[in-house]
């Protein structure tokens, strides 16, 4: 699943930067893309449809005995944790395991009130949306994988230095997929003070006021510039989706998953 930027939690996490401090962008890999083979196209399909009628017997078809979990941080200089799920007896106990590492809190887990068909339907749910995303590629952890997104590595040391040096979250770092013009002043009619370009991390100003629609981002050579966050597309290096592996017999089925955690 493609994460957009999430201004609000970008927001919350944020902390005041030294404004206008030069910098280095550090890079972040392209996603390596695949073509699915027909038989796991056939078989997410059917997963799918099973899903979505809760055909029990046929989810659990879709699942290997272990799945993988990948846990990511909306702080990008933490290193994604890998645990393992599974055998369960049932496919009930896999999916409420699996609803855990969604991302994000789930009603009633704080307080402890939280039933283990919440748990199910948000797994159910979060599988479905990773089927619809239209995007087949690899993923460095999931060795012979197949995943529903496409995992953009960067180093997340560097990013964790670079991060310390600016006095800024790791959160506040973004890409873009195509060049993107930033105004000189938090105006449509500025003129314009930069273009950022892909493959590469620049961090929000969070410490620079920008009224509005406007954000104000980090220029690499000092000072800072306004993007129109109606108009501009930011990204950040966020995954979440599943991963399939195919069985000795040919069939293909889940067996890693992947999330970002606030």
């Amino acid at each position: 699943m493609r994460h957009r930027l999430v201004l609000l939690a970008a927001l919350m996490f944020a902390t005041p930067a030294l404004a206008g401090q030069p910098y280095t962008p550090l890079k972040v890999a392209d996603g390596k893309t695949v073509t699915p083979p027909a038989a796991l196209i056939a078989d997410a399909k059917a997963l799918y449809a099973n899903l979505k009628s809760g055909n029990g017997d046929g989810i659990a078809e879709g699942f290997a005995d272990k799945v993988t979990t990948l846990d990511g941080s909306i702080e990008l200089e933490i290193p994604r944790n890998t645990d393992v799920v599974g055998p369960f007896k049932t496919i009930e106990e896999m999916l409420e395991a699996l609803g855990y590492s969604t991302g994000g809190i789930l009603p009633g887990q704080e307080d402890g009130t939280i039933v283990a068909k919440t748990a199910i339907n948000a797994e159910r749910q979060y599988v479905v949306d990773a089927l619809t995303d239209g995007v087949w590629g690899t993923d460095p952890l999931v060795k012979g994988g197949i995943c529903t997104y496409a995992y953009r590595s960067y180093d997340t040391k560097a990013l964790k230095r670079l991060a310390a040096e600016m006095d800024v979250q790791s959160s506040s770092f973004f890409f873009v997929d195509a060049p993107l013009e930033l105004r000189a002043a938090p105006d449509a009619g500025a003129a314009v003070a930069a273009t950022l370009q892909p493959g590469l991390l620049y961090a929000l100003d969070y410490d620079t006021h920008a009224p509005g629609r406007w954000l104000a981002v980090h220029l690499p050579e000092g000072g800072v510039a306004f993007a129109n966050t109606e108009t501009a597309v930011f990204d950040k290096p966020y995954v979440a989706g599943v991963c399939f592996g195919e069985r000795k017999d040919g069939k293909w089925v889940i067996i890693a998953q992947a999330s970002t955690s606030l």
